[in-house]
């Protein structure tokens, strides 16, 4: 499938609108099982492999393909493109970190304003290494790496003409980021979190789905990678990559372009994926994800660091989430895109 705007050329309107439904679809899906491997990672962990770790990197590669297709391909204006982004993440953010800092002060992970004013400024990922920790927000870092490349791709958008230039470039600086991952990891002896939960680290995740979103979109990636079964095959190596409780520098530079070619490679794939994606379950836990991600944290630290019972601490995850996403959330970012 190509994107929308070239398959207007040759489609009728409402066969590119029933394509770009279907495609949201399972792209929610896609987010959907995201969140899902977090929640079971997190919540009913499976020996011998980080289903949190995973579920995270499942996030990332969706972001780059969303990302190359918004900036590079529909050229969504960047003014309106950080309003969006804007109004989709920080309502949700600051009631999170203000009720989380009420609602556990008294309790093991209460933590102070230095937290969560590293979480509220995106500067958790270096802050949670260098400065500050909470248990509670640990989860901010993936955020703090989205917006980074959020930024990162913009000015890219801006300062570089030329779809050819612009994936040279995001290859070269996802090489140069992996590469900086191992070294740390493997030359410097820096533990797991202090290599990837930085930015200059963990961005190629979702440069390198970006750019395989560009080849893909000027008909650049090759017809063997184009079959209905590439994208359960690559997602299911990169699966088989991340065997390991505590990932190293193989699974990223292996696993991560596998996953990033598995998310861009749905759109080719046989209704037997694309369709288990698009079911109803899949699509509401996609729409939920955001919320989910923000509030599964101190739920699991109970959990994982106090024994609690996993099941009523996933159901107050729910509870939390479905609140944030209808009474603030949603809400939120609907009045903001009409009025901002």
């Amino acid at each position: 499938m190509t994107d929308i705007s070239a398959a207007s050329v040759a489609l009728p309107r409402a066969a590119v609108d029933r394509a770009a439904r279907e495609r949201l679809a399972y792209l929610d899906g896609w987010r959907g099982l995201s969140i899902a491997l977090v929640l079971i990672g997190h919540f009913f962990p499976v020996p011998g492999i980080n289903l949190g770790v995973l579920g995270v990197e499942f996030f990332f590669v969706l972001s780059g393909r969303l990302m190359g297709e918004i900036l590079f391909i529909e050229r969504f204006p960047l003014k309106k493109f950080f309003k969006r982004r804007f109004s989709r993440i920080y309502p949700a953010l600051l009631l999170f970190v203000i009720a989380a800092m009420i609602g556990l002060a008294g309790t093991y992970i209460a933590f102070k304003w230095k937290a969560a004013l590293a979480a509220l400024t995106f500067t958790y990922n270096y802050a949670g290494i260098l400065i500050t920790r909470a248990g509670a927000l640990d989860h901010i870092w993936s955020l703090c790496v989205e917006e980074h490349a959020y930024i990162t791709l913009a000015l890219i958008s801006v300062a570089v003409s030329g779809r050819a230039n612009v994936v040279r470039l995001l290859v070269i600086l996802s090489l140069l980021a992996m590469a900086n991952g191992a070294v740390s990891y493997w030359v410097l002896g820096m533990h797991y979190e202090t290599s990837y939960w930085r930015t200059d680290v963990h961005i190629a995740s979702i440069l390198l789905s970006a750019s395989i979103c560009l080849l893909k979109a000027g008909g650049r990636l090759p017809a063997f990678l184009q079959s209905p079964h590439v994208a359960l095959v690559a997602g299911a190596g990169s699966v088989l990559l991340f065997l390991n409780p505590v990932p190293t520098p193989v699974h990223y530079l292996l696993g991560v372009p596998l996953l990033a070619l598995a998310v861009n490679a749905l759109d080719f794939a046989g209704n037997y994926l694309t369709g288990l994606l698009s079911s109803r379950p899949m699509v509401m836990l996609g729409l939920w994800s955001y919320s989910l991600y923000l509030w599964q944290q101190p739920f699991y630290k109970f959990v994982d660091e106090r024994g609690s019972a996993a099941i009523p601490m996933l159901a107050a995850v729910f509870a939390c989430a479905l609140c944030s996403y209808y009474i603030v959330e949603k809400p939120a970012r609907g009045w903001l895109n009409r009025n901002w």
